[in-house]
């Protein structure tokens, strides 16, 4: 017998559930439709009124309107692309474990379909974010000249577009085919996803890689790193964990899953954002590193303007706040396995996250001094609200888990080893 959702169900554990069963099960992994459309209609009314006042903010200061509105961005696609990233990776490998976490994940990139219309406002602001753009400040720059056929606004704009539209489909492709599986009984769905992970991933390592360069490390076109790329995906990797763990632990706050996700997946939770916060501190070290030992013109005055003035102070933050506190407290085993502690450094691990994009971004806006503005916490809250409603939406249209899903049981039944 196993117990799933606080049903009993006398099956094997490669075995699919029968049809009563299964609607049983579903019906009993949703939460009360009037609590999440109460949710849905605050939350959409909170991220409504803080956008018009954002936008309300433009007409005050079009720069830094586009600069807050550019982090925040970045901040919620970053989390959608790493939650399709780990969807992905659970596909080819076959995880067991991850299989009652995945629907959290997949819920996560919803947001993407919102993000597309949402990116109109940076691409009116190109003028505001980029200084390629001014043709006439860098007519004489031979560097301009070179980079001129890529960093144009239609190419910038096509590639945006590109880019937003494939993360889009990929991600509504890999949840449709899951929220399937939930009614068809079909296991072969399962391959299906894994087919589209197979080269899903290659298009999302590129496509990220190149958004990257051209959201945030072209604010300073004379600025490279080959190690950029890598350097967003990190930060994505942990943002994306730290959402999906705290909306577990609310989700379990709630009374909902507890019977599904134990302390055993929240501990591989853990265990992941243990290693993927060494990785963040390893791969922005090792950027650093290389940068200031070779001491090239083009590349060390990037650092130079975060070394100095007030964003050395938030430089030193960054590190004790992105890596050595989290590092600290995700240390012990029993603090991976306590909801409120892994709640708190999820939450902890936002907020750090949000604070690396706009340690990358901002300075291109105050280069001499860090200067937080309300428009950074009203854009940051707005963004966070459209990530939300792509989450409440997801549970209120489907499942909680992957009720089907043929590896169902025995990731219910997970134990560490």
């Amino acid at each position: 017998m196993s117990t799933v959702l606080g049903i009993q169900h006398p099956i094997a554990p490669d075995a699919h559930v029968n049809r009563n069963s299964d609607d049983m099960l579903m019906d009993a992994s949703k939460i009360s439709p009037t609590h999440i459309n109460r949710a849905l209609f605050l939350t959409a009314a909170g991220t409504v009124t803080l956008a018009l006042v954002g936008l309300l903010g433009a007409l005050v200061s079009g720069r830094q309107f586009a600069f807050s509105y550019l982090t925040a961005f970045v901040f919620a696609a970053s989390i959608a692309i790493g939650s399709l990233f780990w969807i992905m990776i659970h596909h080819l490998t076959s995880a067991t474990w991850s299989v009652v976490i995945r629907r959290q994940f997949e819920n996560q990139t919803l947001c993407l379909l919102a993000l597309i219309p949402l990116f109109i406002p940076i691409t009116l602001s190109l003028s505001s974010l980029y200084g390629w753009m001014d043709a006439g400040a860098n007519s004489g720059d031979s560097l301009w000249q070179a980079k001129r056929p890529y960093l144009n606004a239609p190419w910038f704009v096509a590639r945006a577009s590109f880019d937003l539209l494939c993360w889009a489909g990929m991600a509504w492709r890999l949840r449709s085919l899951s929220v399937q599986q939930d009614w068809s009984r079909n296991p072969a769905l399962s391959q299906k996803m894994v087919a589209v992970s197979s080269w899903g991933i290659v298009v999302l390592g590129l496509t990220s890689t190149y958004a990257s360069f051209d959201w945030m490390m072209s604010l300073n076109y004379r600025w490279y790193s080959t190690m950029y790329g890598v350097y967003f995906w990190a930060g994505s990797f942990v943002s994306s964990l730290a959402a999906v763990t705290l909306i577990v632990v609310i989700l379990h706050a709630n009374g909902a899953l507890r019977h599904s996700i134990n302390e055993e997946h929240l501990h591989d939770l853990g265990k992941l954002l243990f290693a993927f916060v060494i990785f963040w501190a390893y791969i922005s070290f090792s950027q650093y590193l290389l940068i200031w030992y070779a001491n090239l013109t083009a590349e060390i005055p990037w650092y130079i303007v975060r070394l100095h003035g007030t964003w050395l102070p938030v430089t030193i933050i960054l590190m004790f706040g992105h890596f050595v506190i989290p590092f600290v407290l995700l240390l012990r085993r029993d603090a991976k396995r306590s909801w409120r502690v892994m709640g708190f450094v999820a939450v902890w691990l936002l907020a750090f996250h949000y604070l690396d994009i706009a340690w990358q971004v901002l300075p291109a806006l105050h280069p001499t001094q860090a200067q937080p503005h309300w428009l950074d916490f009203v854009w940051l809250l707005a963004f966070a609200g459209v990530v939300m409603l792509g989450v409440l939406y997801g549970l209120r249209n489907s499942a909680l888990l992957p009720v089907r899903d043929p590896r169902l049981v025995e990731s219910l039944n997970f134990h560490q080893e």
